[in-house]
């Protein structure tokens, strides 16, 4: 996708989308499975790079989009997020799509497909109902990154992926002051890796990590955008979990290689990236627990290429994840 963040969740015919950029890689990968339908179509939040590529989708002769769910955000003023709304309210007019504007911890429940389990863990009732603020608020200023849902996939109860969107670290201080598990074996760390809006994005990264506690931390970046992930945020994870989590970017990061890349990467699931470096990843749960590939082995043939890859350790794992019942 380049930058931004999509996620495609599927078990046999059910279909879930979190977040949609670009259309392309993601009917790419629908298709690799067999899928025409989208049960929920989930946007964390008004950013392009999580929205931009959500009116075409909806839109779309060969693809069924059932329900939208999106955060009324009245600070986006953009083209894209007019566009999409513009084309969810005419497709709800003609009773083609289900629009809920409550993407918040009151509609858990709601967003389950068969076996998977979306769990809204933020925002809360009140942030919710307050939404993005600008200038003097009773409670304080809430931005648009602090108002990005943060979803927890979870399959049969059990959790597997944390998606947190672009949440910062407002948004996770409120997270931690009403006491949310966020646990999850895989975290796609949010804001691509990018500033956290706190003082010190060393200590937001480990703190973070240690409320997660993953085994697995995805950075899903562009390269050509900015430089991320920071350097910091990385530190930051090593500082909590030290080897124990493997570290993986979608595309190799200027801080891990500045020069111009090799011809040939390895690590790379489809061919929208000329800069792959674990590419698009594909997270399986399975009666043994949740795999990832491309794999550490395989992942390590690209970043043995880079100058200076911020995810190296001196340990080489298996790149298999135990997903544990009632994991806490």
């Amino acid at each position: 996708m380049g930058h931004g963040n999509c996620s495609f969740i599927y078990d046999g015919p059910s279909g879930i989308v979190v977040d949609v950029p670009a259309v392309g890689p993601l009917l790419d990968a629908m298709d690799r499975v067999g899928a025409s339908s989208v049960d929920h179509l989930i946007l964390s939040h008004a950013d392009n790079d999580h929205i931009k590529g959500a009116a075409a989708l909806m839109a779309h002769d060969e693809v069924t989009v059932r329900a939208l769910w999106a955060n009324p955000d009245s600070t986006k003023l953009s083209e894209a997020f007019i566009d999409l709304l513009t084309v969810a309210a005419d497709r709800h007019q003609r009773g083609l799509i289900d629009v809920r504007t409550n993407l918040n911890v009151g509609a858990n429940g709601a967003l389950d497909c068969g076996r998977i389990g979306v769990r809204v863990l933020h925002p809360g009732i009140l942030w919710a109902g307050v939404g993005p603020t600008k200038g003097k608020h009773p409670i304080g200023s809430i931005t648009s990154n602090g108002m990005s849902a943060v979803l927890r996939i979870e399959l049969d109860g059990n959790p597997a992926v944390l998606l947190p969107g672009d949440l910062d670290a407002k948004g996770f201080a409120e997270m931690q002051r009403v006491g949310v598990d966020m646990a999850a074996p895989v975290l796609v760390f949010p804001h691509h890796g990018g500033r956290s809006g706190a003082a010190n994005n060393r200590e937001f990264a480990s703190e973070l990590v240690q409320a997660v506690q993953p085994e697995l931390v995805v950075f899903s970046h562009g390269r050509t955008s900015f430089l991320n992930p920071r350097k910091e945020i990385v530190d930051g994870i090593r500082d909590a979990l030290g080897d124990k989590v493997q570290i993986a970017c979608t595309q190799v990061s200027r801080g891990c290689h500045a020069a111009e890349l090799p011809g040939s990467l390895g690590g790379q699931l489809g061919g929208y990236s000329q800069y792959p470096c674990a590419g698009s990843l594909s997270i399986t749960a399975t009666s043994r627990g949740i795999s990832w590939r491309p794999g550490v082995k395989q992942h390590g043939i690209t970043i043995d290429s880079l100058d200076s890859p911020m995810c190296r350790t001196g340990k080489v794992d298996v790149g298999n994840i135990t997903l544990r019942a009632g994991k806490k």
